[in-house]
């Protein structure tokens, strides 16, 4: 068997891979034609550039759980894909990056062949294992090695970059198995800790965030939490998860929900799963809460344990082993009522702020949807003005997004790699800048007439950066409005270029008809609120309630 047919007898038979993204070159020529042989099991895809096709790797691999793959040339090929590599690092993707190179040389110059470059020494800092192979005795081993590490414990990306010549070499050992990893420590002494813990306490809080996204099934996590019986709160990127649940009080964070912030303010034990706890420990708005709560952590990361919580209890180990280790427990949790009905009673008083157009807006759209749907958002305040419309409305589907390495024009490509993973329609909401970094990408969505529409929500401004220059400099703005040179074109006209229908603002429901859409939403002078000004309490979020109603909620 060829080391090409090998790489992709593997992807789909060892790692369930159906779609791959990128661009030919002459170097991996020979890793496409061997895809091609086999496309209807794993279709390759030509994407309009290769931080694209990243960025689809990025999204099958989010939506899916799997292991997404992504491919291009030597050189510019795959420099052009660092910012993939780099978003699939911060967002803990599971993505194998696939590049070749051709025969080099050892004389110590500058560079001995055009378009050649190391690139592993390059993504070694961004990636979680990166290897160049040289020969063909090696590369079934580190192909393996490479697929496991980006699924096994903390998920995400790796880099094979391999010697051309090698593709079309016969590997002997092609029957090998996958690689076995170690099994979880047992738990039980940890679970019944946790337990005993929650009982002990009046006002108990689950943390979660994205890290339990694929750890175990929704309907597991529902048990789980239904077993709790507490309050859950969420990183902002974890919650689509259980939003519906009636144990669910919202996301977290400076931009949270302030009814969340709120209830995570009152609590006595904060159980943290697969939450990093991103927010500086040493500041005044966070520190009375660890200073004041009893924090479990459980992180399948054991250097997360780095960013220390003086007090705090941290357990390096698999969600799931806890997760279902309380659910197959016999232990019983002392009921929270009365801590439940004081949560119920700030979030029905809260409910209704912080709901400015946009956001309404978007409620609006999110209530007529009845199916199932994947929403991916991009970066910038549109994203948290979808966040706060997914809380209020809570549809069925995922809500994806850059939650931690934040790239300005994700969301096109990661909203074709998200189609291609579930074949299911995706919303795709953008702002005005970020839909520009990439409308290129509506070629693809019209070509193949994917079901994917996408929102963009235009306030003709750079208006995350002009908030933070309003902040710093009052009302002098740089590049951030149309007196400081930026500008938005005729978005109907770009749509018209593709020949994707259009719309705006009055008619943003009636889209049955179009598999593929762009609606513009367009408004002015919308602050992002709540915002947590520095030095408040996490709860005290601008705009500031009124004193008389913040201070009966605090005291509850």
């Amino acid at each position: 068997m060829r080391a090409s047919e090998f790489i992709v007898k593997k992807l789909i038979e060892d790692y369930g891979v159906s779609d791959a993204f990128g661009i030919p070159g002459g170097v991996i020529l020979k890793l496409l034609y061997a895809m091609n042989e086999r496309q209807t099991e794993l279709e390759a895809h030509l994407m309009t550039n290769e931080q694209t096709a990243g960025f689809a790797a990025c999204g099958y691999a989010q939506a899916s759980g799997q292991l997404g793959v992504a491919y291009a040339t030597r050189g510019p090929g795959i420099t052009n894909m660092m910012t993939s590599i780099a978003e699939a690092y911060q967002e803990s993707l599971p993505v194998l990056f696939i590049t070749a190179h051709g025969n080099r040389t050892s004389e110590e110059v500058r560079f001995s062949v055009n378009q050649e470059l190391v690139i592993v020494d390059c993504v070694k800092n961004i990636t979680k294992y990166a290897v160049e192979i040289n020969r063909i005795e090696d590369l079934a081993v580190e192909f393996i090695k490479a697929c496991e590490t980006a699924l096994e414990g903390r998920k995400g990306p790796v880099l094979i970059d391999i010697l051309a010549s090698l593709f079309d070499k016969t590997i002997q050992n092609e029957y090998m198995r996958t690689m076995k990893l170690p099994s979880n420590m047992e738990c039980s002494e940890i679970v019944e800790k946790i337990e005993y813990c929650i009982n002990e306490v009046s006002r108990p809080v689950l943390l979660i965030g994205d890290g339990i996204r694929y750890c175990v099934s929704r309907d597991k996590l529902d048990e789980f939490i239904n077993k709790l019986g507490i309050p859950v709160l969420s990183s902002r990127g974890a919650q689509d998860l259980i939003c519906n649940s009636k144990y669910y009080y919202g996301y977290i964070g400076s931009h949270g929900v302030r009814y969340s912030n709120f209830i995570l303010s009152k609590s006595d034990l904060i159980l943290v799963i697969g939450n990093r706890l991103a927010f500086p420990f040493d500041s005044v708005s966070f520190l009375p809460i660890i200073s004041n709560a009893k924090i479990i952590r459980i992180d399948i990361d054991e250097k997360e344990f780095n960013r220390e919580i003086s007090g705090a209890d941290n357990y390096n180990l698999d969600a799931k082993c806890v997760i279902e280790g309380i659910v197959k427990s016999k232990c019983s949790i002392f009921s929270k009522h009365e801590w439940l009905k004081v949560c119920d009673e700030i979030k029905n008083s809260l409910e209704t702020y912080d709901r400015p157009f946009p956001v309404v807006r978007l409620e609006s759209y999110l209530k007529k949807q009845s199916t199932e749907k994947i929403y991916i958002s991009d970066v910038g305040n549109n994203e948290f003005f979808l966040s706060r419309a997914f809380e209020s409305v809570h549809p069925k589907g995922n809500l994806l997004c850059s939650k931690s390495y934040g790239t300005l024009g994700v969301a096109l490509g990661r909203a074709i790699g998200a189609y291609y993973a579930t074949r299911k329609e995706v919303i795709c909401i953008v702002g005005d800048q970020g839909f520009q970094y990439n409308t290129q990408d509506l070629h693809y969505i019209s070509m193949w007439n994917l079901p994917i529409k996408v929102i963009i929500m235009n306030n003709n401004c750079s208006g995350m950066i002009a908030d933070h220059e309003r902040k710093l400099f009052g009302n002098k703005y740089i590049h951030t409005d149309i007196k400081s040179g930026y500008t938005v074109p005729d978005l109907k006209k770009i749509a018209e270029a593709y020949n994707i229908p259009y719309t705006k603002d009055e008619n943003i429901a009636c889209d049955n008809k179009y598999k593929s859409i762009i609606y513009e939403i367009e408004y002015e002078n919308v602050k992002l609120e709540p915002d947590l000004p520095k030095g408040n309490n996490c709860q005290d979020m601008y705009p500031l309630l009124e004193r008389e109603k913040y201070r009966i909620l605090d005291e509850l």
